[in-house]
C-alpha cells in the first residue's frame, strides 16, 4: 500500500469519527457506538474504505495503548481502595454471567469455543462507556460509582490472563484443527507455558526498573510534562517490543508496561496525558472493525444476538445487584451499580479477533459481536443518565427492598466532595496558604503536579497531583462545587486561565499576583483578591476571603 493510500484511509477514518462524534453528541449516542456505525457507513455502506494492513497496525497499537492506560489504574493503593465489596463481588460476577452466557450459548446450539467465547463477551462491561457515563451523570465519586469502576478494575486483570491464554494458542504451530474444532492440547500447553515465561521476564524486568531507575528518573522528568509523556510512550513502546520478542500478546506486554509505571507518583499525571492519544488509536481501531463487518452475517445473528443482549441487559445487572446487595451494600447503591455496567465491553471485540485469528470462531462471529455491541452499548447509555429517578421510583413501590440482603446495610452513597478550597502550587506560599486554612478548620485540597510537593502538609489535608488546567483534574478537583481557589503559581498563563475558568463558573479566586504587570490583566479577568507578595499577601488574603462571606 502507498503513503498516499494510508494517509486517504486515514482522512476517510478521521472524517467519519469527526462526523459520528458530532452527530452522538447530538443524539447522545456513544462515541464507540459512533466510531462503529461510521464505519459501517464507510465500509459494507459505502465502500470506500477496505481492509488495510496499516489501518490494521494503528487499531492494534490502539489496542496496546489501551491496555497501557488500564494497566496505570492498577496501582497497589487504588486496588485497595475499591475494597473486599469490588474485589469479591467483581470475580463472583465474572464467573456467574460467564457461566450464564456458556449457558445460553450451549441452549442456542453454539459449539464450545464460540458458546466460552459469546460467555466472556456476558462477562466483561466497558470500562471506557462506564466511565464516560458515570463523568456525565457526575457520580464517578458517588459510592456505586466507585464500586462499577472497582469491578471493572477486577474485570480488566481477568482480561489480561484471557488474552495470555489466547495469545498463547497464536503460535506458528497452529492449534485448532478448524474453526470451532479441535484444539492440541500439547501445542497449547507450549505456547502458554513459553507465554508465562515471557510474562514473567517481562514482569522481572519492569520491575527492578521501577525500583531501581524509573521512580527517581520520573521525578526528575515530572518538570518537563511534555519530556515526561515522551518517556511514557518509550516505555510502553519497549515493552511491545519485547512482548514481540518473547512472543507474548503486544497488548500483554503494554498492559505490564502500565502496571509498572502506576505503581510510581506520577501515573495519574501520565495517565491524563496519555488519554487524548489512546483515544486517536481507538477511534481508529473501532472504525476499522465497523468498516470490516459483513451486514449479512449480523443479519443472520439477529436472533441470537437479542437473546444475548437481553441476558447483558437485565440478567447482567441483577447478578451484579444480588451480589453486592449479600455483600452488604444498600438496595438501592446495588441496582445503581448493577445497571451501570449492563453493556458489552470494548475488549470483546479484541477477544473476538483474537479467536478468529487462531481458528476458535469463524469470521463472521464478529457481527454477532457487533450488533450485541450496538443493541447494549446504546441502551446502556440511554438508561445510565436515568438510572436514578429509576431508583428513587423502585424504592418508593417497594421493589428494590426485594434484593436479600442484611436489613441495616452500613455503606451509603456519598456526596461529592464540596465548599472546599482549593490551594494549586505547593511553594512556600501556598504551603503557608493550606496551612493556616486547615487550622482554620476548612476542608484544604492542595494541588500541584509533582507529588514530592504533596508530602508534608497538615494531615487532613486533602492531595491531588496534577494540572488543574487539564479537564480531566480539573473535573476530579470538583472546582464548580468550590467554596475558594487560591493560586500560588508563579505561571502566568496558568493563574490566567485558572482566574477566567472560576469566574465561568462562579468560584471566587485569589491569585499570587507575582508581578506588577499582571495585575491589570487579572483584575480585568475577575480576581476577587491579589497576593501582591509572599510576605504580606496572606493575612489580607484570608481577611478579604472571610469578610465577603466565601468562608466562615
Amino acid at each position: 500500500m502507498s503513503d498516499l493510500q494510508l494517509l486517504q484511509d486515514l482522512g476517510w477514518v478521521v472524517a467519519g469519527a469527526t462526523g459520528m462524534l458530532l452527530v452522538g453528541r447530538i443524539a447522545h449516542i456513544p462515541p464507540i457506538l459512533g466510531f462503529i456505525l461510521a464505519g459501517l457507513l464507510l465500509g459494507p455502506v459505502a465502500g470506500v474504505l477496505g481492509h488495510s494492513e496499516s489501518l490494521d497496525l494503528f487499531a492494534e497499537l490502539g489496542i496496546a495503548l489501551l491496555l497501557f492506560v488500564v494497566g496505570l489504574e492498577l496501582s497497589v493503593a487504588k486496588i485497595r481502595s475499591i475494597g473486599r465489596t469490588a474485589v469479591v463481588g467483581g470475580l463472583l460476577q465474572v464467573g456467574l454471567t460467564f457461566g450464564l452466557g456458556l449457558g445460553l450459548a450451549l441452549a442456542l446450539g453454539f459449539a464450545v469455543a464460540p458458546a466460552v467465547l459469546a460467555g466472556l463477551v456476558v462477562a466483561f462491561s466497558s470500562t471506557v462507556v462506564v466511565v464516560k457515563l458515570l463523568d456525565r451523570t457526575g457520580d464517578l465519586a458517588a459510592l456505586h460509582g466507585r464500586l462499577a469502576v472497582g469491578i471493572l478494575l477486577v474485570q480488566d486483570v481477568v482480561i489480561a490472563v484471557v488474552l495470555t491464554v489466547l495469545g498463547s494458542l497464536a503460535g506458528p504451530e497452529g492449534v485448532v484443527d478448524g474453526a470451532g474444532g479441535g484444539l492440541d492440547a500439547a501445542v497449547a500447553g507450549r505456547g502458554l507455558l513459553q507465554a508465562l515465561a515471557g510474562i514473567a521476564i517481562l514482569a522481572g524486568v519492569g520491575w527492578a526498573a521501577g525500583r531501581f531507575l524509573l521512580r527517581d528518573f520520573m521525578g526528575w522528568m515530572i518538570t518537563l510534562p511534555e519530556g515526561l509523556f515522551v518517556v511514557a510512550l518509550a516505555w510502553v513502546m519497549a515493552f511491545i517490543l519485547g512482548a514481540e520478542a518473547l512472543q507474548v500478546s503486544v497488548e500483554l506486554g503494554a498492559f505490564i508496561a502500565g502496571v509498572i509505571l502506576a505503581q510510581l507518583p506520577h501515573c495519574e499525571e501520565l495517565e491524563r496525558r496519555t488519554h487524548p492519544l489512546v483515544d486517536f488509536f481507538l477511534a481508529v481501531f473501532f472504525v476499522a472493525l465497523g468498516a470490516g463487518m459483513e451486514l449479512e452475517s449480523m443479519a443472520a445473528r439477529w436472533p441470537a444476538a437479542l437473546a444475548f443482549s437481553g441476558l447483558i441487559l437485565v440478567g447482567k445487572p441483577v447478578v451484579v445487584a444480588l451480589l453486592l446487595r449479600l455483600l452488604g451494600q444498600a438496595p438501592g447503591t446495588a441496582w445503581l451499580a448493577g445497571i451501570t455496567l449492563g453493556q458489552m465491553s470494548e475488549f470483546a471485540f479484541i477477544l473476538a479477533g483474537l479467536a478468529a485469528s487462531v481458528g476458535l470462531v469463524d469470521p463472521d462471529f464478529f457481527g454477532f459481536v457487533g450488533l450485541v455491541g450496538f443493541l447494549t452499548i446504546g441502551v446502556s447509555a440511554a438508561l445510565v443518565p436515568v438510572a436514578r429517578p429509576l431508583a428513587a421510583r423502585l424504592t418508593a413501590t417497594g421493589l428494590l427492598q426485594l434484593l436479600p440482603g442484611p436489613d441495616d446495610p452500613t455503606d451509603g452513597d456519598e456526596a461529592p466532595l464540596h465548599d472546599h478550597v482549593l490551594v494549586v502550587g505547593m511553594n512556600t506560599l501556598g504551603r503557608e496558604v493550606v496551612r493556616r486554612l486547615h487550622e482554620h478548620g476548612d476542608v484544604v485540597v492542595a494541588v500541584d503536579t509533582d507529588a514530592g510537593k504533596l508530602t508534608g502538609l497538615p494531615p487532613g489535608v486533602r492531595t491531588l497531583q496534577g494540572d488543574l488546567t487539564h479537564p480531566a483534574v480539573l473535573e476530579e478537583s470538583g472546582l464548580a462545587r468550590a467554596a475558594l481557589l487560591v493560586s500560588a503559581l508563579r505561571i502566568e498563563d496558568a493563574n490566567a486561565l485558572l482566574t477566567y475558568r472560576c469566574r465561568s463558573l462562579g468560584v471566587p479566586v485569589s491569585v499570587h499576583a507575582f508581578e506588577p504587570a499582571h495585575v491589570e490583566e487579572l483584575l480585568d479577568l475577575g480576581a476577587d483578591h491579589l497576593m501582591i507578595s509572599k510576605l504580606d499577601g496572606i493575612g489580607p488574603m484570608e481577611a478579604a476571603v472571610r469578610r465577603s462571606g466565601v468562608m466562615g
